[in-house]
């Protein structure tokens, strides 16, 4: 029976881990060279070349700088998700730095698309970013509800190789069948409301996602993918989720000097939050699929969650400004 238990609380973690509450950042603060899809909290979509993790990092002007390296691939190989709470009304935005340094062997007249959001574990894409090659060095960039190339709406400038850009795209639930709506935009200003999209797409008389919970990338094929980097993902509800100046905290980092968190797990209702300064802090605690279930701003350490279920929940720390993710265990 402990064995049993060990393994079903191990499953559970993964997924807590796996399934972020929003917003979310992804800095790909892995080893170069190793192999993306085989991070904690990616899941591997399908066989083929690796996504792997170059060294270095992308930048922009605006954007607090990357601490990890960053993603290239190209070509026809495996696919990878990352994995949020579920989103099923309003908007969810992503953003990240595109750098595409070859299209040599890119042949495709219609383009081909990289990233996007998933309806759950299936093969329901929308929002999808898309690429099409104008020559040797300069490329549009377009996106799409769904899938299909023909319905995709791409922004008229031409942009150029070696060259890093912020693309940030979303996607709208709306009421009715056929009507969700993906915009784009590159280059927005950073820390700036939200501006006229550059291209929309709506979903007319297509079948609309019901949900979305994961974040693709996609290879796509050896005719339509250029050599491309990534870096800088961020998936938020909100334009200055994804646009803001300082960098979202992956689950797990801390910025918040000399924090402790205790007990973890929890088992008699209460735990304790204690650091250098001791000052005000909000304290907001997700469960395992993103939901917000305790919210408080308090000067006491010590905080109640006799109310909530046994179980693995996330637990946002604000403090002084600085803002620390960790993993809790309530038993």
């Amino acid at each position: 029976m402990k064995k049993i238990y060990s393994l079903l609380f191990s499953i559970v973690t993964a997924s807590a881990i796996a399934q972020q509450p929003l917003p979310f950042y992804e800095g790909f603060n892995y080893t170069a060279g190793a192999t993306f899809q085989t991070q904690p909290g990616v899941v591997a979509i399908n066989t083929g070349d690796d996504l792997l993790i170059g060294t270095g990092s992308l930048s922009y002007t605006g954007l607090t700088a990357s601490t990890g390296n960053k993603l290239t691939f190209d070509g026809a190989g495996i696919d990878a998700g990352k994995d949020f709470a579920s989103q099923t009304a309003n908007t969810v935005y992503y953003s990240f730095l595109l750098n595409v340094t070859d299209l040599a062997a890119t042949t495709s007249t219609t383009g081909g698309y990289y990233m996007g959001l998933v309806q759950g574990t299936s093969s329901s894409f929308g929002s999808t970013l898309w690429i099409k090659k104008i020559d040797a060095t300069t490329f549009n960039i377009g996106t799409n509800a769904r899938t299909t190339a023909a319905n995709t709406v791409f922004s008229s400038t031409a942009y150029n190789v070696n060259t890093t850009y912020l693309v940030v795209l979303s996607y709208t639930f709306n009421a009715a069948a056929g009507d969700d709506v993906a915009k784009l935009w590159v280059n927005p200003t950073i820390g700036g409301s939200e501006p006229t999209a550059l291209a929309s797409h709506t979903n007319a008389g297509g079948s609309d996602l019901t949900s979305v919970s994961r974040l693709l990338f996609r290879q796509g094929s050896a005719t339509d993918t250029p050599f491309l980097q990534i870096d800088e993902v961020r998936v938020g509800l909100t334009w200055n989720d994804v646009t803001t100046t300082t960098a979202p905290l992956a689950v797990g980092e801390n910025t918040i000097s000399g924090l402790n968190v205790y007990p973890n797990p929890v088992k008699n209702g209460i735990f304790y939050i204690t650091t250098d300064a001791n000052a005000e802090r909000t304290v907001t605690v997700f469960d395992i699929v993103g939901k917000q279930v305790l919210n408080t701003t308090t000067s006491e350490s010590a905080i109640n969650v006799a109310n909530l279920n046994s179980g693995v929940y996330m637990v946002q720390i604000t403090e002084e400004g600085k803002t620390a993710t960790k993993k809790l265990v309530i038993r």
